[in-house]
C-alpha cells in the first residue's frame, strides 16, 4: 500500500505501523517512505514519541490507581486489626474482672437462718436439746466464718456431719459450709472432695446458685494451684 496523500488517513496509517496492525509488505512501505522522506520520518518519529509518552503515562496511572487501593486495603486492615485489639483489649479485661470476681467475692449461701424448710418443726416441745445444739452448731460455724476463725468452723461443721438423724436438706448446708472452711483453712483437696460430691447432684435440696458454684471452684482450684 502507497502512503495515503490524505493526512488524516496518513496519521491512521502510521498509527497502524506503530501498532503492529499491518502486513509485512506495506510495513516496508512505511519503512521505505520514511528513508526516502526525512519530514515524514520525523513525524513518525514524533507520534512514536506521543505513544511512548502516553503508556508510559497510562503505565504511571495503573500504578497509581494500585498504589491508591493498596493503601485503602492497608487502611481497612489497620482498621480491621485496631478493631480486633480492642475486642480483645476489652474480652481480656472483661475476663481479668469477672476472674477477680470469681477469686475475692465470698461465697454466699441461701440464708438459712431464715428458711424454713431448714428450721421447720423446730421448737421447744417437738424436738430434744441433742437435736437443737445440732442447729447451734451450725449457726456458730457460720459465725466463725464471718468472724475469719476458720479452724474453729471446720470443728463446728464437722460435728454436725457426722450425725446420721438430719435432715437431707440440713446436712447438704452443712457440708456446702464445710467446704468453704475447708478451703479458707488452707484445705482445698477436703474442700474439693465436697465440691465434687455436691456440684452435679440432681436431686440434692440445698440449692447454690450457679456463680456462687464457680467461685467456690475456682477458689478451691487457684488454691490447689499455688
Amino acid at each position: 500500500m502507497k502512503r495515503p496523500a490524505d493526512k488524516l488517513d496518513e496519521q491512521d496509517w502510521i498509527e497502524r505501523y506503530l501498532n503492529d496492525q499491518m502486513p509485512a509488505d506495506e510495513r516496508t512501505s512505511v519503512e521505505a517512505e520514511m528513508n526516502a522522506d526525512p519530514d515524514f520520518r520525523e513525524e513518525v518519529t514524533s507520534l512514536k514519541r506521543t505513544h511512548e509518552i502516553m503508556h508510559e503515562a497510562f503505565l504511571q496511572q495503573r500504578a497509581i490507581g494500585r498504589i491508591k487501593q493498596l493503601q485503602h486495603q492497608a487502611k481497612y486492615q489497620t482498621h480491621r486489626i485496631r478493631l480486633v485489639r480492642r475486642s480483645m483489649v476489652s474480652f481480656a479485661t472483661v475476663c481479668v474482672l469477672f476472674i477477680a470476681y470469681l477469686s475475692f467475692t465470698p461465697v454466699s449461701f441461701p440464708d438459712s437462718e431464715n428458711d424454713f424448710s431448714v428450721t421447720r418443726s423446730l421448737s421447744d416441745d417437738s424436738v430434744v436439746v441433742a437435736q437443737k445444739r445440732i442447729f447451734e452448731q451450725f449457726f456458730e460455724g457460720q459465725m466463725h466464718l464471718v468472724d475469719g476463725q476458720y479452724a474453729l468452723a471446720v470443728k463446728s461443721f464437722e460435728q454436725i456431719v457426722h450425725v446420721t438423724d438430719i435432715r437431707p436438706y440440713f446436712r447438704e448446708a452443712v457440708q456446702w459450709h464445710l467446704a468453704v472452711a475447708y478451703l479458707k483453712s488452707g484445705q482445698p483437696d477436703k474442700a474439693n472432695r465436697i465440691y465434687d460430691q455436691y456440684a452435679h447432684c440432681i436431686d440434692c435440696e440445698y440449692r447454690i446458685g450457679l456463680v456462687n458454684r464457680w467461685k467456690l471452684w475456682w477458689q478451691i482450684k487457684w488454691a490447689q494451684w499455688t
